[in-house]
């Protein structure tokens, strides 16, 4: 039984240590979150979008000690309205952008995927300077 709560714990303690590779922040500023409701889902193949007050979402700010940016990133989950294009299987979609903020232009990496339920989920992370 010490045998099997010690690995335990030795397993708990790699988990944590690794947890922090590649974690590239040293700022001693905190991250800011937020959550909201209300997002944009895409509601056609061609692109277009329509606003979904029930979705929910979340995004985390982090600046550097001097102000600039540290990452930037967003996530949201919602259902396209109904009557709306539902694709056969799911889709899922990849592509960098960029977008201004109050503290500069963030650019970087969105996802979106949609499935034949109308189910909707999309991310964005910003890309490292």
């Amino acid at each position: 039984m010490k045998k099997v709560s010690s690995m335990i714990k030795g397993l708990v303690v790699l988990g944590i240590t690794l947890s922090f590779i590649g974690v590239n922040s040293v700022s001693a500023t905190r991250a800011i979150t937020e959550k909201g409701t209300g997002c944009y889902v895409r509601v056609t193949e061609a692109g277009d979008y329509a606003y979904d007050a029930t979705c929910a979402a979340h995004d985390v700010t982090k600046l550097k000690n001097d102000g600039s940016l540290d990452f930037y990133s967003y996530q949201d989950h919602g259902e396209l309205p109904e009557g709306t294009w539902r694709p056969s299987k799911a889709y899922r979609n990849t592509f960098e952008i960029c977008y201004r903020f109050s503290f500069g232009i963030v650019c970087g990496t969105a996802t979106e995927t949609i499935t034949p339920s109308g189910e909707y989920k999309s991310s964005f992370k910003s890309r490292a300077d």
